[in-house]
Protein backbone atom coordinates (compact mmCIF):
# COMPACT_ATOMS: atom_id res chain seq x y z
CA UNK A 1 0.00 0.00 0.00
CA UNK A 2 3.02 2.65 0.95
CA UNK A 3 4.55 2.02 -3.06
CA UNK A 4 0.52 2.83 -4.09
CA UNK A 5 0.87 6.39 -2.28
CA UNK A 6 3.74 7.21 -3.37
CA UNK A 7 3.69 6.32 -7.18
CA UNK A 8 0.04 8.69 -7.02
CA UNK A 9 1.85 11.43 -5.38
CA UNK A 10 4.77 11.33 -7.91
CA UNK A 11 2.26 11.26 -10.25
CA UNK A 12 0.74 14.58 -8.89
CA UNK A 13 4.04 15.97 -8.61
CA UNK A 14 4.81 15.87 -12.34
CA UNK A 15 1.65 16.99 -13.41
CA UNK A 16 1.53 20.03 -11.59
CA UNK A 17 5.10 21.04 -12.77
CA UNK A 18 4.09 20.34 -16.25
CA UNK A 19 1.12 22.67 -15.89
CA UNK A 20 3.19 25.77 -14.09
CA UNK A 21 5.70 25.16 -16.53
CA UNK A 22 3.85 27.36 -18.72
CA UNK A 23 2.86 31.46 -17.89
CA UNK A 24 1.26 34.23 -19.96
CA UNK A 25 2.99 37.38 -20.84
CA UNK A 26 1.07 40.48 -21.26
CA UNK A 27 2.44 43.40 -23.23
CA UNK A 28 0.28 46.34 -23.36
CA UNK A 29 0.21 48.51 -26.86
CA UNK A 30 2.98 50.68 -25.63
CA UNK A 31 5.55 47.92 -24.67
CA UNK A 32 8.78 48.98 -26.09
CA UNK A 33 9.80 45.36 -27.64
CA UNK A 34 6.38 46.00 -30.14
CA UNK A 35 8.39 48.17 -33.03
CA UNK A 36 5.61 50.45 -34.82
CA UNK A 37 6.32 51.73 -38.81
CA UNK A 38 6.01 54.63 -39.00
CA UNK A 39 7.57 55.46 -35.38
CA UNK A 40 4.32 55.39 -33.10
CA UNK A 41 3.16 58.92 -30.95
CA UNK A 42 2.68 58.76 -27.63
CA UNK A 43 -0.15 60.18 -25.23
CA UNK A 44 1.87 62.90 -23.87
CA UNK A 45 3.87 63.89 -27.09
CA UNK A 46 1.42 66.37 -28.17
CA UNK A 47 1.60 67.69 -31.92
CA UNK A 48 3.17 64.20 -33.03
CA UNK A 49 2.45 62.96 -36.26
CA UNK A 50 2.29 59.11 -37.17
CA UNK A 51 -0.14 56.64 -38.85
CA UNK A 52 0.20 55.34 -35.45
CA UNK A 53 -1.36 56.98 -32.59
CA UNK A 54 -1.75 56.09 -28.43
CA UNK A 55 -5.08 56.65 -27.09
CA UNK A 56 -7.25 56.03 -24.21
CA UNK A 57 -10.36 54.58 -24.73
CA UNK A 58 -13.45 53.45 -22.61
CA UNK A 59 -13.22 49.62 -23.47
CA UNK A 60 -16.09 47.32 -22.28
CA UNK A 61 -13.72 44.50 -22.29
CA UNK A 62 -12.14 46.36 -18.71
CA UNK A 63 -15.19 46.92 -16.94
CA UNK A 64 -15.24 50.39 -18.96
CA UNK A 65 -12.00 51.74 -16.80
CA UNK A 66 -10.01 53.52 -19.56
CA UNK A 67 -7.30 52.10 -21.47
CA UNK A 68 -4.39 53.12 -23.88
CA UNK A 69 -4.20 51.20 -27.05
CA UNK A 70 -2.34 52.16 -30.09
CA UNK A 71 -4.89 52.90 -33.05
CA UNK A 72 -3.84 53.52 -37.01
CA UNK A 73 -6.53 54.30 -39.45
CA UNK A 74 -3.98 53.96 -42.17
CA UNK A 75 -0.91 55.65 -44.08
CA UNK A 76 -1.66 59.60 -43.99
CA UNK A 77 0.87 62.16 -45.60
CA UNK A 78 2.58 64.09 -42.28
CA UNK A 79 4.39 59.97 -41.77
CA UNK A 80 5.35 59.83 -46.23
CA UNK A 81 2.20 57.72 -46.60
CA UNK A 82 4.00 54.87 -45.38
CA UNK A 83 1.17 51.90 -44.55
CA UNK A 84 1.08 51.03 -41.06
CA UNK A 85 3.28 48.02 -39.86
CA UNK A 86 3.92 46.40 -36.03
CA UNK A 87 6.65 43.54 -35.39
CA UNK A 88 7.07 41.56 -32.34
CA UNK A 89 10.18 39.14 -32.08
CA UNK A 90 9.51 36.53 -29.60
CA UNK A 91 9.57 32.82 -28.36
CA UNK A 92 6.43 30.98 -27.50
CA UNK A 93 3.55 28.52 -27.64
CA UNK A 94 0.81 30.87 -28.39
CA UNK A 95 0.57 34.50 -28.97
CA UNK A 96 -2.59 36.42 -28.56
CA UNK A 97 -3.68 39.67 -29.72
CA UNK A 98 -6.81 42.06 -28.45
CA UNK A 99 -8.20 44.55 -30.74
CA UNK A 100 -10.72 47.08 -28.83
CA UNK A 101 -14.35 46.58 -29.58
CA UNK A 102 -13.64 50.03 -32.37
CA UNK A 103 -11.34 48.18 -34.28
CA UNK A 104 -13.04 47.51 -37.63
CA UNK A 105 -9.70 47.02 -40.46
CA UNK A 106 -8.80 44.28 -41.96
CA UNK A 107 -4.83 43.73 -41.04
CA UNK A 108 -2.70 40.70 -42.83
CA UNK A 109 -1.23 39.11 -39.88
CA UNK A 110 2.16 36.84 -40.59
CA UNK A 111 4.24 34.87 -37.86
CA UNK A 112 7.80 33.78 -39.31
CA UNK A 113 9.65 31.25 -37.20
CA UNK A 114 13.74 31.52 -37.42
CA UNK A 115 15.78 29.46 -38.50
CA UNK A 116 13.35 27.21 -39.96
CA UNK A 117 11.98 30.13 -41.63
CA UNK A 118 8.12 28.81 -41.73
CA UNK A 119 5.66 31.62 -42.21
CA UNK A 120 2.10 31.59 -41.75
CA UNK A 121 -0.02 34.87 -42.84
CA UNK A 122 -3.92 35.40 -42.76
CA UNK A 123 -5.67 38.17 -43.44
CA UNK A 124 -8.04 39.08 -40.41
CA UNK A 125 -11.07 41.33 -40.25
CA UNK A 126 -10.59 42.88 -36.42
CA UNK A 127 -14.67 43.91 -37.00
CA UNK A 128 -15.32 40.26 -36.33
CA UNK A 129 -12.11 38.62 -34.30
CA UNK A 130 -10.76 41.45 -31.46
CA UNK A 131 -9.10 38.49 -30.61
CA UNK A 132 -6.41 36.95 -33.04
CA UNK A 133 -4.58 34.11 -32.01
CA UNK A 134 -2.10 31.57 -33.42
CA UNK A 135 -0.63 28.49 -31.42
CA UNK A 136 0.79 25.46 -31.58
CA UNK A 137 4.08 27.73 -32.25
CA UNK A 138 7.78 26.59 -32.21
CA UNK A 139 8.50 27.94 -28.82
CA UNK A 140 12.45 26.66 -29.77
CA UNK A 141 12.42 28.68 -32.15
CA UNK A 142 12.65 33.12 -32.48
CA UNK A 143 9.08 34.35 -34.09
CA UNK A 144 8.50 36.96 -35.26
CA UNK A 145 5.23 38.36 -35.75
CA UNK A 146 4.58 41.19 -39.07
CA UNK A 147 0.97 42.90 -38.77
CA UNK A 148 0.19 45.01 -41.88
CA UNK A 149 -2.36 47.68 -41.94
CA UNK A 150 -4.58 47.43 -45.11
CA UNK A 151 -6.33 50.19 -46.52
CA UNK A 152 -10.02 49.23 -47.25
CA UNK A 153 -12.36 51.23 -49.87
CA UNK A 154 -13.97 53.29 -46.86
CA UNK A 155 -11.84 54.49 -43.68
CA UNK A 156 -11.29 52.14 -41.69
CA UNK A 157 -9.08 51.53 -37.83
CA UNK A 158 -7.10 48.90 -36.03
CA UNK A 159 -6.75 49.19 -32.39
CA UNK A 160 -3.75 47.46 -30.59
CA UNK A 161 -4.98 46.96 -26.95
CA UNK A 162 -2.20 44.11 -25.67
CA UNK A 163 -0.49 41.10 -26.67
CA UNK A 164 -0.29 38.00 -24.74
CA UNK A 165 2.37 35.62 -25.11
CA UNK A 166 2.49 31.46 -23.73
CA UNK A 167 6.05 31.01 -22.34
CA UNK A 168 7.67 28.08 -20.73
CA UNK A 169 8.76 29.19 -17.56
CA UNK A 170 12.48 29.68 -17.11
CA UNK A 171 12.21 28.46 -13.50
Amino acid sequence: MPHRLSLSFYLLRTVTLVVSAQQQVVLGSTNPDIVYVPPLCNVSNIGCSSAWQQIYIDCPSTNGTPVIVTTTTGPIPQSGNLVPQLFLTFRASTIYLRTSPFSNATVNFSITADPSGVTITNQVNTNINQLIIADYLPESQTSTLGITFLQGLSPTRFDVESITLNVTNSR
